[in-house]
């Protein structure tokens, strides 16, 4: 019983001491936190991400300017009074900013970190109002001090179903990137002008075309065939002589002339797949590979036919001509005797005179 009363005297004394020292050090962690908290805000840094972007928009200013507007002021804070759940909403509710995350440092320094929206595409609509689209679909309002290098989307109609403007915006977004990844296709195409429910065509800077494309599908195989008819036709005749192409049927191009002038034979190639009525009078040009030419999507060009009836006369007169020139072989003589020796001569005699006595 005394060794029981021992061990459970010595338990309360270790658990008491214990206990005081969690105390201690929690009283001095809560009066340093306490003392901590009531310094006042060193100063606030504000990060952009993505600065090396080229469409980096927005300064640090922007974004501090944006908590001032609200009433706001850092400077006069504490850190136990600063809300930074309140300032990190504030920040998000601009537009062109993507998300951003507020947090005070062991120093005291109010820290904003922000990601920007990037914008793919600005969009010019039918009501007159103008407005930028990230990867996302998301509108932004215009810059006040920027214009942006991207894609130029016109005629854009905004309809009540939600659901078909962001097909339309995704359709916008997909064909933006893929102009904006290529140097020449970036130079080249200008403006790209909406027709009804995802259909584009495009306007281009060589030869101010205009290029019907229709809708999203096989977008990268129409444009490479659209590239071949440079190459192949442009480059050739000029890049002035046709004012609308067509690439919106597989493996062709359909070129309507420029007015006042007619295209050579040789640059027209059979239809491979039937034209619509608008497009009857259209020059249609195969980008299909020959079969002895296995590259892929090159404009061939259908040669002229040589003039059967002219090869026909040659031929005939090639015919004529020897039997006009034909002329008999001349008889071969025969070979003459040869010539007798002496005494052949006088044995021949000789019988002659035997033949006389009988």
């Amino acid at each position: 019983m005394e060794n029981q009363s021992k061990i459970s005297t010595r338990k309360v004394k270790r658990f008491a001491v214990v206990s005081l020292v969690l105390i201690v050090f929690s009283a001095i962690l809560i009066a340093a936190n306490r003392k901590q908290s009531d310094k006042p805000i060193a100063g606030t840094r504000v990060t952009l991400k993505h600065q090396d972007r080229e469409e980096n928009f927005l300064k640090t200013k922007d974004v501090e300017d944006l908590i001032s507007q609200q009433g706001i002021n850092v400077d006069n804070q504490t850190i136990a009074s600063i809300n930074v759940d309140e300032i990190e909403r504030i920040v998000q509710s601009n537009p062109w900013i993507k998300e951003a995350q507020v947090f005070v440092d062991n120093k005291g320094t109010l820290n904003i970190e922000v990601a920007q929206r990037l914008p793919v595409a600005r969009i010019f609509a039918q009501d007159g109002t103008s407005f930028y689209i990230d990867t996302a679909g998301f509108e932004m309002p215009l810059s006040q001090n920027y214009a942006y290098s991207v894609p130029v989307f016109t005629n854009y109609v905004k309809q009540a179903n939600d659901s078909i403007n962001e097909h339309n915006k995704r359709s916008m977004v997909y064909l933006s990137s893929i102009i904006k990844e290529d140097s020449f296709w970036n130079a080249q195409i200008t403006q790209v002008d909406m027709e009804g429910l995802n259909n584009f065509n495009f306007y281009t800077t060589l030869g101010r075309q205009k290029v019907r494309f229709g809708d999203t599908s096989a977008a990268i195989e129409k444009l490479d065939n659209l590239m071949s008819f440079y190459k192949d036709v442009s480059n050739k005749i000029g890049w002035d002589r046709y004012n609308v192409l067509d690439v919106r049927f597989k493996g062709q191009v359909l070129a309507t002339p420029s007015i006042g002038w007619v295209p050579p034979k040789d640059t027209a190639a059979e239809v491979t797949a039937p034209a619509p009525a608008e497009a009857q009078n259209l020059v249609a040009v195969n980008t299909k590979p020959a079969p002895a030419k296995p590259r892929e999507n090159a404009v061939t060009v259908k040669k002229p036919e040589p003039v059967k009836k002219v090869a026909a006369k040659a031929d005939l007169k090639k015919k004529e001509a020897p039997k006009k020139a034909a002329v008999k072989p001349v008889a071969k003589a025969k070979p003459a005797a040869p010539a007798k020796t002496t005494a052949a001569k006088k044995a021949e005699a000789d019988k002659n005179k035997k033949d006389k006595k009988k």
